[in-house]
């Protein structure tokens, strides 16, 4: 029994002998992300626009990427929302030296004013909607190009001309509708020459005196220009590498700098043109899926992921997908089209499984994903929320059907298009909706997690497809707008604590996560105790891992200290015992 103290028993204060100095420098020997956070898995490939930020940084966009190249250490360093960034697909950049701000403007029309500092480097970041939120613009509201004029960004847009306040912070003017007789015309490019201002419209080039007592809100005021050297197309190298490029910046020291939509970020700065991406998925990507031990992200191209690095696949690479599922008892558990049937391969009986009473208990026929979980009762998730099926012996000889489980006495995500479910190491139910994506519990009658564009770095809230790694148990989630992860606080369970790790270890001061344990057996009791076996913390793992958020039993931080990780099985048949370093 335990009250205050752990009380050991003579195997544990063996191994407590025998592991007296050990420690995990989980830190330095495991590379994935800690628990219970995000990272971005970006195409870096289609790489859109380009800019040279003070002396030695580039910064890059692609379709669904952004990052800035380090000249002084040749490091490429990814920015996202988890950077504080607003959105995604970013339309366009534009840097001014003198106000020390990037613009960042997004296919939706909200801006990003991201502060530099001396170096180059991104400090805070001002966002300014009014052009994403406002009504009174219904059309396109992409950004197409950026020029800056003193303290004000012009922003040429599908539905006009934006004039921006920098320091302010605010949209000063908008003008709309300078095409001849006050046509709606779309500004694709900015110009400003001598005392004028010229864009490069759908309907042609227009020009219009730059100057105070000019009402550029007034489509008199604006010409048509004929002049073909105002918005020449660039000039770009030739090179094997140069297959799409978009835009191109020359730094200080003259090398070139190229946005490519085949290849990323290219640059002659090491003498040959060469690549300078970050590693990220390549293509488009319609599916995720674990298989073999890697998780693989499919589309326009394959991709695998392993070790922690993306790699590109030729088709016939990538491994097979099924979707199908073999219960206990050999029946084999497919979708067809949206139409959720089982066969038995030995007698070839196949049962289809419906909507309505009598039908298969479904709540509507239109099915998109299944999972059997370790109780062996299928999820089924469709297109009106998701319904439980008990698989038993006899299912093609009995009337059993589905049932809908409740939570919070409403059925479960009625009414919400299930898009996929997956079932983690502990048994939990993590599922895609086109309004996020859900963690409930093993029955599902308790909402873990919730996660929306709003409370977390997703791109979008309709969540396409799931893929979890059940060793390390990261889950790897795909929206309409891209692919990032998440690492979850649960893994598949070991047979036994060979592999049991323990990070990170040390924690350092700045460290604001939780303690992870991990290579555990199912339903492993943890107890986490000072040396002098003070019990400071207790709990059980998800699958085979655990977590421990530095807090003991009153809900104080734990102190500067070697504490002592106590891990027992379920049915007391195995047992360790790790230390872990937390430094304040």
């Amino acid at each position: 029994m335990i009250y205050n103290t752990f009380h050991f028993t003579k195997e544990i204060v063996f191994q407590l002998k025998q592991c007296l100095f050990f420690i995990v420098l989980a830190s330095q020997t495991f590379a994935q992300i800690p628990t219970n956070t995000w990272r971005t898995h970006a195409d870096y490939f289609n790489a859109r626009g380009v800019e040279i930020v003070e002396k030695n940084k580039i910064y890059c966009f692609s379709k669904n990427g952004f990052f800035y190249f380090n000249k002084a250490n040749n490091q490429t360093v990814t920015l996202s929302r988890l950077n504080n960034l607003s959105e995604t697909n970013i339309s366009q950049i534009r840097y001014s030296s003198d106000l020390k701000i990037l613009l960042i403007a997004y296919e939706t029309g909200n801006l990003d004013l991201m502060s530099i500092n001396s170096e180059g480097l991104p400090d805070k970041i001002q966002n300014i909607d009014f052009i994403k939120s406002t009504d009174a613009i219904q059309d396109s509201k992409a950004i197409n190009q950026i020029e800056f004029q003193g303290d004000f960004a012009y922003l040429a847009a599908d539905f006009g001309l934006v004039v921006l306040d920098v320091k302010k912070n605010e949209i000063k003017e908008t003008y709309q509708n300078i095409g001849k007789n006050g046509n709606k015309v779309a500004v694709k490019q900015i110009a400003f020459a001598r005392d004028s201002i010229f864009v490069n419209t759908s309907g042609g080039i227009l020009g219009a005196k730059f100057a105070p007592t000019t009402n550029l809100q007034f489509y008199g005021n604006w010409n048509a220009v004929i002049n073909n050297q105002l918005f020449k197309n660039q000039a770009f190298p030739k090179d094997n590498l140069i297959v799409f490029p978009n835009e191109l910046e020359t730094d200080a020291e003259g090398k070139t700098w190229i946005a490519d939509g085949e290849n990323g970020l290219l640059s002659n700065f090491s003498g040959i043109f060469k690549t300078y991406n970050p590693n990220g998925v390549k293509g488009d990507i319609f599916s995720v899926f674990y298989q073999n031990q890697k998780i693989y992200a499919t589309g326009v191209a394959g991709n695998s992921f392993e070790r922690n690095l993306w790699k590109t696949l030729t088709i016939n690479q990538v491994a097979n997908n099924t979707t199908d599922i073999i219960d206990r008892f050999g029946y084999r558990w497919q979708i067809s089209g949206q139409t959720l049937r089982v066969t038995d391969p030995n007698t070839n009986r196949t049962r289809y499984y419906f909507a309505g009473r009598g039908a298969g208990g479904l709540p509507t026929s239109n099915v998109n994903s299944i999972a059997l979980d370790r109780d062996n009762l299928l999820w089924v998730g469709t297109d009106n929320g998701v319904a439980v099926i008990v698989t038993t012996r006899d299912i093609f000889t009995t009337a059993s059907e589905a049932y809908t489980p409740f939570f919070q006495t409403r059925r479960l995500l009625l009414q919400e298009v299930v898009n996929k479910i997956v079932i983690d190491g502990g048994n939990r139910k993590w599922i895609a909706t086109q309004n996020g994506l859900n963690l409930f519990s093993a029955s599902a009658d308790e909402q873990i997690l919730n996660f929306t564009e709003e409370n977390s770095p997703l791109p979008s809230k309709n969540v396409i497809d799931l893929a979890i790694d059940s060793t390390s148990g990261e889950i790897f989630v795909l929206t309409q707008n891209g692919l990032l992860s998440y690492r979850t606080d649960s893994s598949e369970p070991n047979e036994d604590f060979s592999a049991v790790k323990i990070f990170p270890n040390p924690v350092r001061p700045n460290f604001q996560g939780v303690l992870t344990v991990s290579g555990l057996r199912e339903n492993t009791a943890i107890k986490i105790t000072d040396t002098a076996g003070r019990l400071i913390y207790e709990t059980k793992s998800n699958g085979g891992t655990a977590t421990w958020d530095l807090q003991k039993f009153e809900g104080s931080r734990a102190a500067s200290a070697i504490y002592m990780v106590f891990c027992v099985a379920e049915d007391g048949s195995e047992s360790f015992v790790g230390k872990v370093a937390v430094l304040r």
